[in-house]
């Protein structure tokens, strides 16, 4: 300390430099409480979005179908096809398999024949799932099937016996649908609610983090410098729609009130009569 200023005049400046950071800490000198309220309801709404967004598209994804083509009208008949249900992550869950198919003559002119489908299993076990004539109506129940290779055979009988060349007396479409994430559907809506709760607090702790920080910087900062980003962060909250700029906000607080003037004015006169070299000092 210069010992050429008596002590109470850095004791006038000491007390300006308080005063000065009361009225920035003061409920005049801080950002609207309004913007912090509307900045936390809006991050919360963002983070409700993305937990519903997620539940709905693992809601879509759980109904999803595997669809494999078996055979198709005015197209060889297959008489045979190989269905390979696969081992999801290694747990031996079942899958739902939908059987869609639709028989119909081949022409005008060849006779009504019997239709048969037949599914084997893994362990060479033959099972009848459809019969009937190539104009009924196919309809096969659902099926539960393991992990494995499933064969699915496509007969028609005549005379009591299979034909050999199907495709000269019917016409078939015929396909193999899997719900391959049905058997996951609670794990994933799970998966999917923890997700969502930890992509709302990493956020809520990144912008704590970030929040710390800035409050760092700005507590770092010289008076004048935090004066001037207070008045830019004014002006561009207003300029981008928010509420308007206090014309006292814009010039640095040159306007005070009359009797706080005054007061700061008689301890401006008493600094330069008690030490000017100080004034000059401080006002630099």
């Amino acid at each position: 300390m210069d010992e050429s200023c008596p002590r109470y005049c850095w004791g006038e400046n000491v007390n300006l430099v308080h005063e000065a950071m009361a009225r920035e800490s003061s409920p005049d000198g801080k950002k609207p409480r309004k913007e912090s309220k509307k900045n936390t309801r809006t991050r919360f709404i963002a983070t409700l979005l993305t937990w519903i967004l997620l539940n709905l598209i693992w809601m879509h994804y759980s109904h999803a179908i595997a669809v494999n083509e078996v055979s198709k009208h005015d197209r060889e008949v297959n008489g045979k096809y190989v269905l390979d249900v696969p081992n999801m992550f290694g747990l031996d869950r079942e899958t739902a398999v939908d059987l869609n198919c639709d028989f119909k003559p081949k022409n005008a002119t060849v006779p009504v024949v019997t239709v048969r489908i037949h599914h084997e299993m893994t362990e060479g076990e033959l099972l009848l799932i459809w019969e009937g004539n190539s104009t009924d109506d196919c309809i096969v129940d659902q099926l539960i099937l393991p992990p494995g290779e499933h064969t699915f055979y496509t007969t028609v009988i005549i005379d009591g016996e299979a034909e050999v060349y199907p495709s000269k007396y019917i016409s078939a479409e015929m396909n193999l649908g899997m719900h391959l994430w049905e058997p996951f559907r609670t794990e994933g809506f799970v998966v999917a609610n923890l997700l969502g709760l930890s992509l709302g607090i990493a956020d809520r702790a990144i912008r704590e983090i970030m929040r710390r920080r800035n409050e760092s910087r700005v507590r770092n900062m010289p008076l004048h410098k935090r004066r001037q980003k207070e008045e830019w962060e004014q002006l561009a909250h207003s300029m981008s729609g928010g509420d308007p700029v206090d014309v006292d906000d814009l010039v640095g607080f040159e306007l005070q009130p009359q009797s706080e003037s005054a007061e700061m004015q008689r301890k401006a006169h008493a600094r330069k009569v008690c030490c000017p070299s100080c004034g000059s000092r401080w006002r630099h």
